[in-house]
């Protein structure tokens, strides 16, 4: 019993160690992340980095079942890009960034990831457990996961979540702040 808790334990931080240190994993792998904590790479970077960057979105939309999102690691003021197969690591090692970089493996394309981000706009309209709970999707470039904004958390909706996708390629936000309904809110 105590070794099952052990590895279960290590288990956790080993999931939890390329997060940052205010998110955790719910019950169901599901990442949550704190309003604020600083998921897209952004900071002050030259025009280079900017422009290198830019390169590897579009890479990555293109090559999206291969590779995985890029970002700019603020502590390493690194470009880290993502590879999600082996073909995708060959393409990635094939390219010239002119900027430092590196490349980490990930499990999920920016195609699948864009794909769960425009699934999760119709949640409500599909009458999905707490789909009407939605204010925004994002790219979670640090964690390699599409990011959800939520007013309020849902335990029915990271269950449907859990159930309906790989739960590491999620992250959740709940934002109780005010903001701004679009026309179509009801």
């Amino acid at each position: 019993m105590l070794l099952a808790a052990l590895l279960c334990l290590s288990g956790t931080i080993l999931a939890l160690s390329g997060c940052g240190a205010s998110s955790h994993l719910d019950q169901t792998g599901i990442l949550l992340v704190d309003v604020g904590e600083p998921v897209q790479g952004r900071g002050p970077v030259g025009e280079d980095m900017a422009q290198a960057e830019s390169d590897a979105w579009v890479f990555s939309e293109d090559h999206g079942a291969d590779v995985g999102y890029p970002w700019v690691d603020p502590s390493t003021h690194e470009l880290v890009v993502s590879a999600v197969t082996a073909h995708g690591r060959s393409l990635l090692e094939g390219l010239t960034y002119g900027v430092p970089h590196r490349i980490r493996d990930v499990q999920h394309g920016a195609k699948e990831l864009r794909d769960l981000q425009d699934a999760a706009t119709f949640f409500r309209s599909q009458g999905v457990p707490g789909g009407d709970l939605v204010i925004a999707t994002l790219p979670d470039e640090r964690d390699n996961r599409a990011l959800i904004v939520i007013n309020a958390m849902s335990r029915p909706l990271l269950d449907y979540l859990a159930a309906h996708y790989p739960p590491d390629a999620v992250a959740i936000q709940v934002d109780t702040g005010p903001y701004e309904a679009g026309p179509m809110a009801s």
